[in-house]
């Protein structure tokens, strides 16, 4: 797998999309019953391969990323090749800012599943137009 697999309540979420999924992958309502009882190794495949899939969708959308910390706040900025910090240190009475821009260390839907991985959120980059 490239991503995580999805929990049991992400799919149940998903269902809609996971049956769409089954049936643009040629498996029918039947198939799938039947996979499920006498191919357990396949149908937890084709669950992975669909984790995947959702996962790429998501990180291809994302755009804005935020990570809180006690005394430090980062807000990113994800574009198609660079990735942009703004990181808010809250020192005793005052606040620096710092600014940092570089090039993704890998493909750019992992390097976000994997800042996701650490702690970072989703977000709408509100606060990040705000201090740029």
């Amino acid at each position: 797998m490239k991503y995580t697999r999805l929990q049991v309540e992400e799919l149940h979420e998903l269902e809609k999309e996971f049956i769409n999924f089954l049936v643009v992958n040629g498996v029918t309502a039947d198939d799938w019953v039947a996979i499920k009882e006498n191919e357990p190794v396949n149908a937890d495949e084709i669950i992975n391969q669909f984790s995947d899939v959702v996962w790429e969708g998501v990180l291809r959308g994302v755009q804005y990323l935020k990570k809180a910390e006690k005394d430090t706040v980062f807000y990113f900025k994800a574009d198609k090749e660079d990735i942009h910090l703004i990181r808010i240190v809250q020192l005793d009475s005052k606040a620096e800012q710092h600014i940092a821009s570089k090039k993704y260390s890998k493909v750019r839907e992992l390097e976000l599943f994997d800042m996701i991985q650490n702690g970072c959120t989703i977000n709408d980059g509100k606060e990040y137009k705000k201090l740029e």
